[in-house]
């Protein structure tokens, strides 16, 4: 066959060239989104799983370090003080049978808070670990300074763990005395703690510093002992921060 009979293929249309570019850039487009998409969803659920496995592992700690099995009982030097001591208070013992547990008074309520305050009570560990309480009455010389710290927290914190389980307007004392400071309670939003600052545990005398931040909650001259000891209608006078049934 000669070469002259042999015909060449027409080149393409500029406008059949110009549709397959156009074809092959939105192929481009959509392999290059779509990859996008899809990494940006499997980078999400990455991070929503490891989110979820933080969550539970979280509220898992937060569950193990406020049960009264772990705060009573791990330490035996605090089995023998202050778990001991919980155990033999009306907070234990009630006749409805409601029971204050170690976290109800020392845990704050929310999840981000009661981890704060776990991370901060690991500082007990280091006291545990550097001093020996197997020697009788050793803890004692900690308990003033443990004290007092609890009693500022509450003090800062408005006693918002006691509400954990009272509700201030639902208290009703029996006594004219506890009627009328619940009243002066609530009027001008004083702490339970201002008053009540010796119960359940053994009782430790106020510190100088706690009385003087009670004061300028009460707004008055007299000293929180003062308010404590007023003598009732019967004519008793309670012990300063004493438990007593209102």
């Amino acid at each position: 066959m000669s070469a002259d009979l042999i015909t060449p293929d027409p080149k393409p249309s500029k406008s059949r060239s110009g549709l397959i570019g156009r074809v092959k850039r939105a192929q481009e487009w959509w392999y290059r989104e779509f990859r996008r998409i899809i990494g940006a969803w499997v980078f999400a659920l990455v991070l929503l799983f490891i989110g979820t496995i933080m969550v539970v592992l979280v509220d898992t700690t937060d569950f193990l370090f406020s049960t009264n099995v772990f705060c009573g009982t791990v330490c035996h030097v605090m089995e023998s003080t202050v778990y001991k001591e919980l155990q033999e208070s009306t907070h234990w013992t009630t006749p409805t049978g409601v029971r204050a547990t170690c976290a109800d008074c020392h845990v704050s309520g929310r999840l981000s808070l009661a981890m704060v305050d776990h991370f901060i009570g690991t500082g007990e560990l280091f006291v545990w670990m550097t001093n020996d309480f197997s020697k009788p009455g050793a803890f004692e010389e900690f308990r003033p300074a443990a004290a007092n710290r609890e009693r500022f927290k509450m003090l800062g914190n408005n006693s918002e763990t006691c509400a954990h389980c009272h509700v201030m307007e639902g208290i009703k004392p029996e006594r004219i005395r506890g009627q009328n400071a619940h009243k002066d309670a609530i009027d001008r939003n004083i702490p339970c703690i201002a008053c009540h600052f010796n119960l359940t545990h053994k009782e430790v005398e106020p510190s100088e510093a706690f009385l003087n931040a009670v004061e300028q909650y009460l707004g008055q001259g007299e000293a929180a002992t003062e308010e404590e000891t007023t003598p009732d209608e019967s004519g008793e006078e309670p012990a300063a921060g004493a438990e007593e049934v209102l």
